[in-house]
């Protein structure tokens, strides 16, 4: 879970803080709080911070409007003004501008102890992080141990989930090659994700599990989940990231949301083998492999070499690329033609090579029967691989 503005706000009004503008922007995120009364340190200052000032180096009115104003440049979440000793009042000027720029802005009397408010802010963001770590941990459990709900659904009530509610999973995975983003970078794939999912309800989680980042979503229609996903995708997109995504079944009861997480990873490995970058597969559209994805592994393994499997050892034998021109002539409809365009051939030496492709698998790739065949072991070499 993520601090949020009014979240603080729920606590500081214990300590006689209250809101001064800026009440559109209550929604914003809050990482931290820090004492700071100067704009020299602002660039060494994290985003989403929450920023208390005393005013004790403030000379006019107009450095501290800069200051306000500089404060909410630097992407801080609100600021909090001393206001009695070194700041009378508040200017009418910071005020509009807050208003204007929906950044929150409050105020609380210089006699009211400020140590006491950071001992609260402090438990408020280590319960938020107990939160959260305890969310992951009943995640992870709803997808290893499905038939165990009470390692995970009590969690998943107390944040307003019910067993029966629809579950569905969607899996963001980091193309190849792509390092895993570290620090600052992550930190804003983070935040563009929580405000994303927030937006849509209060009903979805996100972990990273096996360099991927899974989602799950409790009690939303599938169109919610990929109006969802997709704007994830754009917004990640524009960080120069490109994924593979998969989305699961979105179906009744807590307990399948280890089936949703593995057909979403089946989608990844069809998305991903069929070089589909930056597309949304959706297990109910994946056709004859949804069928595939409940066959056993070892079955499928089998009938991979005892089909297909056959040219891998023939190429690596000889030297020779026959199922990669296989793999061509099966997805262009069989079309000799199209083979040799694609591989820079004359026709008869794709014709030579699909006669000898034939014998070494014994098979009539012109039957149906053989083609089907052919065609079910390359989709098995989609998933396996």
């Amino acid at each position: 879970m993520t601090v949020k503005v009014y979240d603080v706000l729920d606590i500081a009004k214990e300590h006689g803080i209250s809101l001064v503008a800026g009440e559109k922007g209550l929604n914003r995120d809050v990482k931290w709080f820090r004492v700071m009364e100067s704009c020299e340190v602002l660039e060494y200052l994290e985003e989403g911070l929450l920023l208390f000032t005393t005013g004790l180096a403030i000379k006019s009115k107009k450095q501290l409007f800069n200051l306000v104003k500089n404060q909410h440049e630097a992407n801080s979440s609100a600021t909090v003004l001393h206001v009695g000793k070194n700041i009378k009042e508040i200017p009418k000027e910071i005020i509009d501008y807050c208003n204007e720029h929906d950044y929150p802005l409050m105020e609380v009397p210089w006699e009211n102890s400020l140590p006491m408010m950071m001992k609260d802010f402090s438990m408020l963001f280590l319960e938020y992080d107990r939160i959260d770590k305890e969310l992951e941990e009943a995640f992870k459990n709803a997808i290893s141990y499905s038939e165990k709900t009470e390692l995970y659904l009590p969690m998943f009530k107390e944040h307003g989930c019910r067993e029966n509610d629809t579950y569905g999973v969607a899996i963001f995975e980091f193309c190849e090659g792509i390092e895993l983003p570290k620090d600052n970078r992550k930190k804003q794939i983070i935040r563009k994700i929580r405000m994303i999912l927030l937006s849509a309800g209060t009903k979805s989680f996100f972990i990273e599990l096996e360099r991927n980042l899974v989602l799950l979503f409790a009690d939303y229609s599938i169109d919610v989940i990929n109006q969802v996903v997709e704007k994830l995708l754009d917004a990640l997109n524009s960080l120069d990231y490109d994924f593979n995504i998969g989305i699961g079944m979105n179906q009744k009861g807590a307990e399948k949301i280890s089936d949703s997480y593995l057909q979403a990873k089946w989608c990844i490995k069809i998305g991903r083998n069929k070089n589909l970058k930056n597309s949304i597969v959706h297990f109910e559209d994946i056709g004859v492999y949804k069928i595939l994805s409940r066959v056993d592994y070892k079955l499928l393994k089998e009938y991979y070499q005892d089909t297909v499997g056959v040219l891998d050892e023939y190429d690596k034998l000889k030297d020779t690329e026959l199922k990669k021109l296989l793999r061509l002539y099966i997805n262009n409809n069989r079309s000799e033609k199209k083979v040799a365009e694609l591989l820079f051939l004359h026709r008869n030496t794709v014709n030579y090579r699909i006669s000898k492709i034939k014998k070494l698998l014994d098979c009539d790739l012109s039957d149906t029967e053989d083609f089907v065949r052919v065609y079910l072991a390359f989709c098995i070499e989609n998933l396996l691989s």
